[in-house]
């Protein structure tokens, strides 16, 4: 499970690839998720920073990120949670991640920071 299945078209067509997202780490290192070390299991993706190693990425499967928002006490209100939904995948990040595939000349679409995403996996 990868953040460009998240951003796959309904209909089937060539989709995204990791390599389409950019962002910067909080460390300051500029990298594309293609460039960053994947830590993957069956419930949850998390992308490691290739300088710092920091986890600054994670996408979950609906389902199983549900039950863990549920199961978190420490967080009462879902928009406190801090995560985009998309095509039954959640989606969590430490920093804004860009989708701008290499031979774009600009964001195609702007994936605000949810820090929050983490703090609900501290329950795992």
């Amino acid at each position: 499970m990868r953040i460009a299945d998240a951003f796959a078209p309904e209909d089937g067509a060539a989709g995204v690839a990791d390599g389409d997202f950019l962002l910067s780490c909080t460390c300051g290192l500029r990298q594309r998720l293609d460039e960053m070390i994947v830590d993957e299991d069956d419930d949850l993706t998390l992308y490691d920073c290739a300088r710092c190693e920091n986890s600054v990425v994670g996408v979950m499967r609906d389902e199983p990120a549900t039950d863990l928002w549920i199961s978190t006490n420490s967080m009462t209100r879902r928009q406190e949670l801090g995560e985009h939904r998309r095509n039954g995948y959640v989606v969590g990040s430490r920093v804004d991640v860009a989708l701008r595939p290499p031979d774009a000349g600009r964001d195609l679409l702007l994936i605000p920071a949810t820090p929050n995403f983490f703090v609900a996996l501290r329950n795992l």
